[in-house]
């Protein structure tokens, strides 16, 4: 344990007892870097809100490009608040429950998330069902099927003419 480890403890320790001491409950004591911490935390989930509501407007709209343009900053974000959740979710727990904005800030993260997941997901499931069209009217137009393995020319029941689709 370095000095910055030792003295943040012993900063929590000493405001823990002087809590009990003033009959007060001890719960999570906050240092300023934890607080710094709620702050860019709640920060950048009002951002990746933003962002996520950006992005699903984006995609309603069919302005796809902007989910690429979109998606840096998002994952940037995400990593960001992923990475600090595990230190400040005890006071978040304390925080919840005299923070009415906190709670709802929380569910319309929880919302955009669903809706963009929903709406990627879709694109991603759209996208794959196009290429396998695609692939299907390739391989349709090829020698596939045109020539047995030796190289001769297949004839015979199995062999229909084909007509160019030219539907996609």
């Amino acid at each position: 344990m370095d000095k910055a480890d030792g003295s943040r403890l012993r900063q929590r320790i000493e405001t823990r007892r002087a809590r009990m001491a003033a009959g007060l409950d001890p719960g999570p004591v906050p240092t300023e870097e934890d607080a710094r911490n709620l702050r860019q935390f709640d920060a950048d989930t009002r951002a990746v809100t933003a962002l996520l509501e950006d992005e699903i407007a984006a995609i309603r709209t069919g302005r796809l490009e902007t989910v690429t343009e979109l998606y840096p900053r998002k994952a940037d974000l995400l990593k960001r608040i992923e990475l600090v959740m595990p230190v400040i979710e005890p006071f978040l727990r304390a925080r919840i429950g005299t923070d009415a904005g906190l709670r709802d800030r929380l569910a319309a993260l929880r919302r955009a998330v669903q809706e963009d997941s929903g709406l990627l997901e879709h694109m991603a499931e759209t996208t794959a069902e196009i290429v396998r069209d695609i692939k299907k009217i390739c391989n349709r137009h090829s020698l596939d099927g045109l020539y047995g393995k030796s190289g001769r020319r297949v004839t015979g029941a199995g062999a229909e003419p084909r007509a160019i689709d030219k539907t996609i």
